[in-house]
């Protein structure tokens, strides 16, 4: 297996996006794999010849699976939270818990993209040609709202907790237009992205841990009680903190057991 991936950190793409990645040769002893939401848009191309299946999925709110009964070589685009919504043409509301054909929303480039991955091997090279063609797809699109932005940086702050009516109150939208803009370039509803953003802190948190306080780590995390807690982590996970403990594969990554 090779894996590698490229960190952006020039504007203006890395103002949408902060990570280009490469799988080639996934192989797992298991079928299937959980993937955890993140609250972000993300696009993966194939590169095995003769297979599709490129897509972009829309921000998630529930577990999505992954098959791994055969190798995998995947590229891929991690957006930030909202920045995926400029590269394709739609509301990102639209593709809520969707994974659609990148072919149905660029139409000719999706393959004119795949077949330029397919004619190179390097990883450098292939995310070269990635971040050539997501610049000139940013040029043509329209921008970040300021108010949805400072909106993400809100309830994503850890030092506080931000509800949606005091970040309503502060950007002088009224609540239906602040949530419809919002809903339209980061594809959930600010009351969904921040549950998310809190149910991602506990998956950071736990990173490297075995043995967890879970009533202490959900009180830090910003929930009212354990049993809040639980209940968001079933919802967003599709199985309880403990299992989640033992079949990790890595942060985002849950084997399935047969």
């Amino acid at each position: 297996m090779r894996f590698a991936h490229r960190t952006l950190t020039r504007p203006p793409l890395s103002n949408y996006a902060d990570l280009l990645w490469l799988a080639e040769g996934y192989v797992q002893p298991h079928s299937r794999e959980r993937l955890l939401p993140t609250g972000n848009m993300d696009m993966v191309l194939s590169l095995d010849a003769g297979r599709g299946g490129d897509t972009v999925s829309g921000a998630q709110s529930r577990f999505m699976l992954l098959d791994t009964s055969h190798p995998l070589s995947l590229i891929g685009v991690r957006f930030r939270p909202g920045g995926g919504f400029p590269f394709f043409g739609v509301p990102a509301g639209e593709l809520q818990n969707l994974s659609v054909p990148l072919e149905t929303l660029w139409g000719t480039q999706a393959g004119e993209l795949r077949e330029q991955l397919l004619e190179t091997t390097t990883p450098a090279a292939r995310f070269d040609i990635l971040e050539r063609v997501l610049l000139q797809r940013l040029r043509t699109s329209r921008s970040h709202s300021p108010v949805v932005r400072y909106a993400i940086g809100r309830f994503r702050d850890p030092t506080q907790a931000a509800s949606v009516a005091a970040v309503v109150e502060r950007t002088g939208f009224s609540q239906r237009h602040f949530i419809a803009s919002f809903r339209d370039e980061v594809g959930l509803t600010p009351k969904l992205f921040a549950r998310i953003t809190r149910f991602r802190r506990v998956i950071d948190s736990l990173q490297g841990s075995r043995q967890i306080h879970w009533s202490g780590l959900a009180l830090e995390c910003g929930y009212f009680d354990q049993a809040h807690f639980i209940h968001d982590f079933r919802a967003f996970a599709g199985i309880s903190p403990a299992a989640y403990l033992q079949h990790r594969m890595s942060s985002n990554h849950v084997r399935i057991a047969e």
